[in-house]
């Protein structure tokens, strides 16, 4: 086994265990049921505790010093992460779930467009393949869910993906750039925007448990795990594994609150997990 098949083959796995970890954050949104500006507060606001602990246990005391050296690179990718995080929570409130999946859909072509104007990445057929299979999917999960909805939705919805492609297609140009420091950056703009636009201490009782273990273990573990998949893998496939969010979401909400995903959702999920597997194939095959 070649080392590039092992790095893709690492990056795979990296970036599925994080999109798993990732999958139930639409059940714990609908169960918290309170403003974005209040989610966005504790997403990102608690995640810095998690994510700074972490790098204190990797680094120890050059934890500090490591992240000041991070530079404007840092702060340009923490500012997308910050800004596509908290343009989906508000485009799931302002617009239908159905609208945002179908418009996330873009972001692996997102990508790899930027990675090859950026990088001159140039995707491999499998991967445009699974790129174009991920997306019917997504459309076959929406259909029948897809509305006008509200203009400010259908921008943030946009600006997701746009802001998600880029960021991954960064964290390969500037590979030296620490991904968990660019994600606490994130982290802290959105927990500072959140604190002080909104009124995340209003919450109570099993919703207010809920935004802390969003804040402290869900997302910052989630998207720190994704975050490492550009080191190994184009940004077009890490953002064609984060689809399978679409295919997870609905099983955990089907789990726990017993509402039965339609057909639709099933099977547009089976293609997803079909995508992902024509695209990770050259990763896993067994050699000849």
């Amino acid at each position: 086994m070649t080392n590039a098949t092992e790095d893709r083959r690492k990056g795979y796995l990296i970036t599925l265990l994080g999109v798993f970890w990732l999958s139930p954050d639409a059940l714990v949104l609908r169960l918290i049921n309170t403003d974005a500006v209040n989610i966005i507060a504790f997403r990102g606001g608690m995640a810095v505790i998690t994510l700074y602990l972490f790098l204190l246990w990797r680094d120890g005391r050059a934890a500090f010093t490591k992240f000041l050296h991070g530079g404007w690179p840092m702060i340009i990718i923490g500012l997308m992460y910050a800004i596509n995080s908290a343009a989906f929570v508000y485009a799931v409130e302002h617009t239908a779930v159905a609208n945002v999946l179908v418009i996330l859909a873009a972001t692996p072509l997102f990508a790899a467009v930027l990675g090859w104007l950026l990088l001159s990445e140039i995707p491999a057929k499998m991967t445009l393949l699974a790129i174009l299979l991920g997306g019917a999917g997504v459309m076959v999960s929406a259909i029948g869910g897809v509305t006008g909805g509200s203009a400010t939705g259908i921008i943030a919805s946009v600006t997701t993906t746009v802001l998600l492609a880029a960021q991954f297609t960064m964290l390969r140009y500037w590979p030296k750039v620490d991904n968990v420091g660019a994600v606490i950056v994130g982290s802290a703009l959105m927990g500072i925007a959140g604190f002080s636009f909104g009124h995340p201490l209003s919450l109570d009782g099993y919703p207010l448990l809920l935004a802390i273990m969003l804040g402290l273990a869900l997302t910052p573990i989630a998207y720190t795990l994704v975050t490492i998949g550009p080191r190994y893998l184009s940004s077009a496939e890490v953002s064609l594994t984060m689809l399978l969010e679409t295919a997870l979401g609905p099983l955990w909400v089907w789990l726990f609150l017993h509402e039965e995903p339609p057909a639709t959702a099933l099977t547009g999920g089976g293609i997803i997990i079909l995508a992902v597997m024509v695209a990770s194939y050259s990763a896993f095959r067994r050699p000849a």
